[in-house]
């Protein structure tokens, strides 16, 4: 039971580090810009773009983890995560009376 908690944990911050390098590269760009550059707004710009930049990179290689991570769950057990469908619920069988005339 502690196999999909674990996983869940290691790939749950993923959004918020794309939050916090956006937050965080944008801030500096901020203060940049108002401090060397003259208030305009590109160091804000520039840093808002470098930080959602670094942040979906982060966010693009959490995911290829996370996809590897579940191919190697599946190549060490192959059944294990099999999804079955009752075709009963899906398609419920017509009732007595129902399909005849």
């Amino acid at each position: 039971m502690a196999g999909p908690w674990k996983s869940a944990g290691r790939y749950s911050g993923a959004g918020v580090e794309l939050l916090v390098a956006l937050l965080a590269i944008g801030g500096a760009g901020y203060w940049l810009d108002g401090r060397f550059w003259g208030g305009h707004g590109w160091g804000l710009m520039g840093g808002v773009v470098l930080g959602f930049a670094a942040g979906l990179r982060n966010l693009l290689r959490s995911a290829q983890g996370m996809q590897r991570d579940l191919e190697r769950e599946d190549a060490a057990n192959p059944g294990a995560k099999r999804w079955t469908v009752d075709e009963k619920w899906v398609h419920p069988p017509p009732e007595d009376g129902d399909d005849k005339p």
